[in-house]
């Protein structure tokens, strides 16, 4: 009993002499608002959000007490919404689902789209190049244009007759009239860079007070006729930033594209009730907006791809071991079998001009130092063209394939090694020397190559 008094007093000196709680960063908190802290952190993240380079101090300090206020604003509301038991009814619940999703897909894509990087100078010079009515033949055209949804192929080709024989564009809207088509005219002004390049082609070298007649296929019509025109080029640093601009989303948009393809292939997708794709289209429906979808051809490439690679992987590693073995086979003087724990058994001698079978075979045979040297660089070659192999394979194919095709490539070389350890094949190779050592490691590069032609470089 005397025991435990002095462990229970002994816990009480222990806990009495134990430091004070750490206390709170007071620079990490912006306010407290009933309690609830809202961090300098959220509000540093919402002002880099929005920020303005380049903005003065004064300026910077004022956005951020705007984030702050409204942060406090909105901490107040959802407290009295708390109080309210507002965040138990079903449509907060759906919101907050909603919201939680939005914010991981945006988190998702970022990281989807962080390997892009932007265009080099030289790169962006090009595009400019390519691009005149964009930049440096940038104009802006005042026309007016006369859309028609209805395609009447004799009607446009008697219009356009009469625009060719000098008929006005009035002239033109009132045979149009005539014919109780519908139309819209409407005057547009217009930069290049903003049209559709073919209409900023036609306009660009159209004559002014001309009318010129368009059709899109059969979806609609158009007269289209230029008012004036008036050079607006985008030269030197303004050009490059917009070129950056323009290339930046393209690329974006096509590696997510791409991506995003990939994520929908390696998923299971299932539609219900109206959304089934066996459920019948309601009349005055129109054309459907598709729905994400697996795509099973590309499924099956996929698969066929990545078996094509992990034969050509496994084959590779194959090789390789073919390549070490009659590689140490050529600095050890002696056949060379790739088992650690292999003791070589007693082989009976037969006398062949005064010499021993065995004694032949294992005859020591010592490059020279030129020949040691050229060795080591198409061993360190081997090496290479294997690791860049991997690093070519690594993101198009599933690791246990990956790992699958190198243990069966080591397997298979151990195997093929065992094979030409055998006496008939030692005869047959003893003589060889260098001619397995380029062989094998050629064979490497070869499929190193058939693997860059497989993933399309």
């Amino acid at each position: 009993m005397k025991s435990f008094f002095y462990f229970l007093l002994l816990a009480f000196t222990i806990v009495g002499c134990s430091q004070e709680p750490e206390k709170k960063d007071p620079s990490r908190i912006a306010a407290v608002v009933n309690g609830v802290e809202i961090t300098q952190r959220e509000v540093t993240m919402l002002y880099e959000r929005t920020a303005t380079p380049g903005v003065s101090e004064e300026v910077r300090r004022n956005q951020e007490r705007a984030i702050l206020a409204g942060l406090v604003r909105g901490e107040l509301l959802a407290q009295k919404a708390v109080a309210e038991k507002m965040d138990r009814s079903p449509e907060f619940v759906l919101t907050l689902h909603e919201a939680r999703r939005q914010v991981l897909a945006g988190m998702a894509e970022k990281s989807m789209l962080s390997s892009v990087k932007p265009l080099s100078d030289d790169a962006l010079q090009s595009v400019i190049k390519q691009n005149p009515l964009i930049f440096g033949e940038r104009k802006l055209l005042v026309y007016e244009q006369v859309l028609m949804p209805v395609v009447d192929v004799p009607f446009l080709q008697s219009l356009n007759f009469a625009a060719g024989n000098g008929a006005s564009l009035p002239q033109l809207v009132d045979s149009i009239k005539a014919k109780k088509l519908q139309f819209q005219q409407v005057p547009q002004t217009q930069s290049t860079d903003q049209m559709q390049p073919a209409i900023a082609r036609i306009l660009s070298n159209a004559k002014p007070n001309v009318p010129i007649l368009m059709r899109v296929e059969d979806k609609f019509a158009m007269v289209l006729m230029l008012r004036s025109s008036v050079p607006i080029p985008l030269l030197g640093n303004a050009a490059i930033q917009t070129a950056r601009n323009i290339t930046s989303s393209q690329l974006r948009n096509a590696e997510f594209g791409k991506k995003m393809k990939d994520v929908v292939d390696a998923s299971k997708i299932t539609y219900f009730g109206a959304f089934a794709p066996v459920a019948k289209s309601k009349k005055g429906d129109g054309q459907l907006v598709p729905l994400p979808t697996v795509d099973t051809k590309s499924i099956v490439e996929r698969d066929s791809q990545n078996i094509e690679l992990a034969i050509v992987l496994g084959a590779a590693y194959t090789f390789s071991v073919l390549f070490l073995t009659f590689w140490m086979r050529l600095f050890l003087g002696k056949s060379w079998y790739p088992f650690i724990s292999y003791k070589s058994k007693h082989v009976k001698s037969v006398e062949v001009d005064g010499q021993h079978e065995d004694e032949i075979l294992n005859l020591a045979y010592k490059p020279p130092v030129y020949i040691r040297y050229f060795l080591y660089s198409v061993a360190a070659g081997v090496v290479f063209i294997l690791g860049y192999q991997m690093m070519l394979i690594w993101t198009k194919t599933p690791e246990w394939i990956v790992a699958l095709s190198v243990l069966s490539g080591l397997s298979f070389g151990v195997l093929f090694s065992s094979i030409f350890h055998l006496t008939p094949f030692r005869k047959l190779t003893q003589n060889m020397r260098f001619i397995p050592v380029l062989l094998f490691s050629f064979c490497v590069l070869a499929l190193v190559i058939a693997t860059k032609r497989l993933i399309g470089l």
